[in-house]
């Protein structure tokens, strides 16, 4: 596909996933977004001007609901949000009138069955034993999940033979009990079956199935889990965006748990280092190349229904700037706006850098009602470098560009940004 602007229509729009979707893609210029989900009441109503409702893939007309969605907006790709509605997508992926960003047939079928993941992988890595009738386990308890389930549906600890007996091993994956840590790696690889990136984040505290709280790992335990990684991308040729999860044993060994082809709610943390996972791979679904160039400083993610972070790295210059990054798809971009005033709340110099291209520039600024904002504004030449107006010290730069982020970055040393990065930025603490 040579267009680069697609029209990307996630479903469902309003779920844990789909929202990781939006926050990815909702600033990129390279995409307008459109939400399709249930009639439920869920966050897509909250997030979308215009969600489309589908229904439920479970019901008669579903894929009717969504061709038509698909024939209005004139949608491009459909980025599946969850486990389930891949399951769907796929089995009616011929009916459907766009391209949907799917994994291939092969890797599909291995990954959607934890029991066939860990057969597939039990002499590449180390995975936990599996039972496949209630006469074999010799100690309790267990641990049984659904085989094609996901969001910890269905998963129960099995306290004894009696409750063992009550499961249906051909539709759960029942294993050892793991009592240690558990974590999940995010992932990417390019198309070629090569790892772009791969870092780990402990599930320390989980609500509702999902990790509320991440925070860097050890040196030695991302790499062990890009090994991981490695030799799962020799078996299972997985491209684009994949997480796996590995849990540990009484004694600490880590084992296997599962692997999963799809967008986590949490990769945001990893986002935020500066690997956007959702607009990746798109990226790599339609054939372009990639590349990641993630931040240095620590970063510290905690979720109470939304996202709030710490970022380890004291700043006193921001540079920013203009064209797609403060004015974006002919707006501002609210979220960089509250992120300047910020900025003006602590005292920190807001410094634009723009190669803007419009024969009045002040005027320009007026338009927006922003001239006022800066305490500094340097236009710069087509051909101009950006790293060699900007300080070194104590500074950070955000900009829409990847390659003049990457030569920022490689130049100054300095922390990038692009908008989707930003709420890394935010400091909602009160001062008392």
């Amino acid at each position: 596909m040579a267009k680069h602007h697609w029209n990307v229509l996630v479903f469902p729009g309003g779920m844990e996933n789909g929202i990781e979707i939006y926050n990815s893609l909702k600033h990129c210029k390279e995409v307008s977004l459109f939400s399709a989900s249930s009639a439920v009441p869920n966050q897509a109503f909250f997030l979308y001007q215009d969600n489309h409702i589908v229904r439920d893939v479970r019901e008669k007309g579903w894929v009717e609901d969504l061709n038509r969605v698909v024939d209005i907006c004139q949608i491009d790709v459909i980025y599946p949000a969850n486990s389930f509605v891949i399951d769907a997508l796929f089995e009616k992926r011929h009916e459907i009138h766009t391209s949907i960003l799917l994994p291939d047939e092969q890797v599909l079928r291995i990954t959607r069955s934890k029991k066939l993941t860990l057969q597939t992988l039990r002499d590449t890595l180390p995975v936990p034993r599996v039972y496949a009738s209630a006469t074999e386990p010799d100690k309790f308890p267990l641990f049984a999940k659904l085989d094609k389930g996901y969001g910890a549906q269905g998963a129960r600890i099995l306290q004894n033979k009696q409750e063992a007996d009550a499961i249906d091993f051909s539709k759960f994956v029942v294993q050892e009990f793991l009592p240690g840590k558990e974590y999940t790696v995010d992932c990417l690889s390019d198309n070629d079956g090569n790892l772009l990136f791969a870092a780990g984040r402990e599930r320390s505290r989980i609500r509702m199935a999902t990790s509320m709280h991440a925070e860097p790992l050890l040196p030695q335990t991302d790499e062990y889990f890009r090994l991981c990684a490695r030799k799962i991308l020799k078996k299972i040729k997985i491209s684009g965006a994949w997480f796996f999860q590995m849990k540990a044993d009484a004694e600490g060994n880590l084992k296997l748990l599962e692997i999963d082809v799809r967008i986590a709610g949490t990769m945001c943390y990893h986002r935020c280092y500066g690997v956007n996972f959702a607009l990746l791979g798109l990226y790599l679904f339609f054939g372009l190349p990639v590349s990641v160039c993630p931040n240095k400083p620590k970063l510290v993610l905690d979720r109470a229904l939304c996202n709030r972070y710490l970022l380890d790295y004291e700043y006193e210059n921001v540079y920013i700037d203009l064209d797609d990054t403060i004015i974006s798809k002919g707006h501002i971009n609210t979220d960089i706006i509250k992120f300047l005033y910020q900025c003006v709340n602590k005292k920190k110099k807001i410094i634009l850098l723009s190669k803007h291209l419009g024969e009045n520039k002040t005027a320009y600024l007026k338009k927006w009602r922003i001239e006022s904002l800066f305490d500094q504004v340097i236009w710069l030449k087509e051909k101009d470098k950006k790293y060699k107006y900007i300080t070194k010290s104590k500074s950070i730069y955000i900009d829409d560009s990847f390659s003049q982020r990457q030569e920022v970055a490689a130049q100054l040393n300095i922390p990038t940004f692009d908008a989707s990065m930003t709420e890394c930025l935010f400091d909602e603490r009160i001062v008392c």
